[in-house]
This record gives structure tokens, C-alpha cells and sequence, in this order.
């Protein structure tokens, strides 16, 4: 049996677990990272790029990556990030160093709609549609190869790319 004595001994030792289990607890919540709204006008060589996405990919591989559209008539791009496993996407990007990468998306040959022509009767049935044509260098189309990094800062962000 227990006398008194060690039931003083582990009242301290209660108090440190019971803080222990707190900052544990706080440091488990739901919220996920904090988001900072970036947008801003996309450019390669002055000229406004048709079917193109625009992608950050954090510098140090940690974080969730940040992508939008770039409107074809404006350059203008709004990012979204995924919000990493479980946790729920953001509209904008976490404060840090990026590499911008970019990909050619849908229009033109590689547009649903003429993957569904050539799928279904259409001219070329049968056969794979054409990739979009990138109209961007191809050290843009991976983090690997892309030579453009940027800064994202906590508050909203305005970031115009001329590539």
C-alpha cells in the first residue's frame, strides 16, 4: 500500500502530465495551415497565355502546393492549395518560398470536347487526342528544371510572373 507520502510525490509529476496531454491537444487541432489570398498576371515573353495553369511548389517540398487557371483573355490567376492529407484546401498559399511551374490544360486539340469528337466518330476515332501545345519553355513545366521562384508573405499577396 501507498502511504501519504507518495501520493505527494505524485502530485507534481500529475500536474506535468496533465500539461503535457494540454499542449498536445492544442497542437492537434483541425484548422491546418493558415492561407494568404495570391493572384496576380501571367506572361510569357509580354503576350497573355492561352490554356495554362500556374502551380507553386514549395521550395523546401514541405506544405501544400498552390495552383490556379490563367484567365486566357486577362492573365489573371487566382491560387488555391490543397490543404495536405486530411486537412481541408485554402484559397491561396502558405508563407514561404516557391518554384512557379506551369502546365498547358485543355483547348484546342486536347479540349474534352475534341476527345469526345475523336472518341466517338469524330475525325482520328480511336486514336489518343493531341496534347495541348504549350505555349510556355519547357524548363517551366516542372519544379526540377523551372529557374522562377518566388515569395509568398503572410497577408495577400500580389504576384505578377512576366516569363
Amino acid at each position: 500500500m501507498l502511504n501519504r507520502s507518495a501520493f505527494s510525490i505524485l502530485k507534481p509529476i500529475r500536474g506535468l502530465l496533465l500539461g503535457a496531454v494540454a499542449l498536445v491537444v492544442a497542437g492537434c487541432g483541425a484548422g491546418g495551415p493558415s492561407f494568404n489570398p495570391v493572384g496576380g498576371k501571367l506572361t510569357v515573353d509580354g503576350k497573355v497565355p492561352a490554356n495554362v495553369q500556374v502551380s507553386f511548389y514549395p521550395v523546401d517540398g514541405k506544405g501544400p502546393i498552390a495552383s490556379g487557371t490563367v484567365d486566357a483573355g486577362t492573365g489573371r490567376y487566382d491560387l488555391t492549395s490543397s490543404g495536405g492529407v486530411g486537412k481541408p484546401a485554402g484559397k491561396g498559399a502558405v508563407a514561404g518560398k516557391y518554384k512557379v511551374v506551369l502546365n498547358a490544360i485543355g483547348g484546342g486539340a486536347g479540349s474534352a470536347e475534341a476527345m469526345m469528337a475523336q472518341y466517338s466518330g469524330g475525325n482520328n476515332q480511336g486514336k489518343a487526342p493531341a496534347a495541348p501545345k504549350a505555349s510556355f519553355k519547357k524548363e517551366y513545366g516542372a519544379a526540377s528544371t523551372t529557374p522562377k521562384e518566388v515569395e509568398v508573405k503572410s497577408g495577400p499577396n500580389a504576384i505578377d510572373l512576366d516569363l
